[in-house]
């Protein structure tokens, strides 16, 4: 984030815009590949219909409480 928002300048509306959109590109990919690597995430969002539910509805991605990232 911190590297988005240091490299797209600009205090206008075109460059909120775009390190908004640019972040939820991000946030996406993030997603995926969350979802390709643990079976958590992968049963919260099963396909990209549950992801663009989630997005739609406003709703905060949560985990199960017994969810936690491994170390390798």
């Amino acid at each position: 984030m911190f590297l988005i928002s240091s490299s797209v300048h600009g205090s206008d509306e075109h460059g909120r815009l775009l390190r908004r959109t640019l972040m939820r590109y991000v946030n996406l990919t993030s997603l995926l590949i969350f979802r390709s690597v643990s079976t958590a995430v992968y049963k919260r969002f099963p396909t990209m219909d549950h992801v663009v539910e989630a997005e739609k509805t406003g709703i905060k991605p949560t985990l199960p409480s017994s969810f936690e990232m491994q170390s390798f």
